[in-house]
């Protein structure tokens, strides 16, 4: 068992004790980010993203990606404790409060020094997000589809993903960085142009302006063309057609923080000159 593999094990079983109690289910928010010594990002300080793990495999893409949101929903959880201690009336309340709230600390303290131990040593509060640099390009099928499936002669079995209680087909892998990032947005630019259309062929049947009518015409036509330009072009870029039913997965990711350019400078005093390299 390699380390990544052997600090996912172990971090999942703390989580998953976590996760057995009930809690209140909200989206977390993301958390501050913080540079060196401790102040918050500002504005106007430049900010540069560094690389501090490869994922590879949905596997270690997934169990990153949901530790990492189970690490930001103890965080809230913190966050509203501290509003209900904050609101105890009576000492004994006060005192019960507390002690859950030290005790929800030190969790968190644990499960955070685990995430940065994966991700080499960076701050976690640092995270800015993946990069894809691998994409499985895949479609959800029933079970019956996946038994007509699997009983083809050039059926493979790594090409069934699992997510969950369903099942994908994948149709392609897309590799690279720059490749798994334009299939993303063109993507996106579809979804969002067809979520557009339908709003606005729905939106037409209660309106009275012959104003209003002709400019939800004129947008309809308009959505109309960017998804007759663009389901092309995703064709071409990801080498399978476009369906309603595709799920765009990360088979292999960067995990990347920001440093400030101070950091940034360092790190560069610290790399190797080209003439060193030979």
């Amino acid at each position: 068992m390699n380390k990544f593999s052997f600090l996912l094990a172990a971090l999942c079983v703390s989580l998953n004790a976590q996760e057995a109690k009930p809690a209140e289910s909200k989206a977390a928010p993301a958390p501050e980010i913080k540079l060196a010594g401790g102040a918050k990002a500002d504005a106007k300080q430049n900010v540069y993203q560094k690389e501090v793990l490869t994922l590879k495999g949905v596997q270690e893409v997934s169990q990153f990606n949901r530790f990492f949101q189970i690490i930001k929903s103890q965080q809230e959880d913190l966050q509203r404790q501290q509003v209900f201690l904050e609101n105890a009336l009576t000492t004994p309340e006060k005192e019960a409060r507390g002690h859950a709230i030290a005790a929800a600390q030190a969790k968190f303290k644990g499960d955070v020094e685990s995430l940065m131990k994966i991700m080499n040593g960076a701050p976690v509060d640092r995270y800015q997000g993946m990069i894809p640099t691998k994409l499985l390009v895949a479609s959800e099928i029933s079970n019956e589809q996946l038994t007509k499936l699997s009983a083809e002669k050039d059926f493979k079995p790594e090409n069934v993903l699992t997510l969950g209680e369903k099942k994908y087909h994948v149709r392609t892998t897309v590799t690279g960085q720059e490749e798994s990032n334009n299939v993303m947005k063109v993507f996106r630019q579809i979804a969002e142009a067809k979520s557009r259309l339908q709003q606005s062929i729905e939106s037409q049947p209660a309106l009275t302006n012959e104003e209003d009518k002709a400019n939800v015409e004129k947008d309809i036509k308009t959505l109309q063309d960017i998804i007759a330009k663009k389901i092309p072009e995703f064709a071409k870029l990801s080498g399978t057609e476009f369906s309603n039913d595709l799920l765009l997965q990360a088979a292999e990711a960067k995990v990347i923080i920001v440093i400030t350019e101070e950091e940034k400078k360092a790190l560069e005093a610290k790399a190797p000159a080209a003439s060193d390299k030979k």
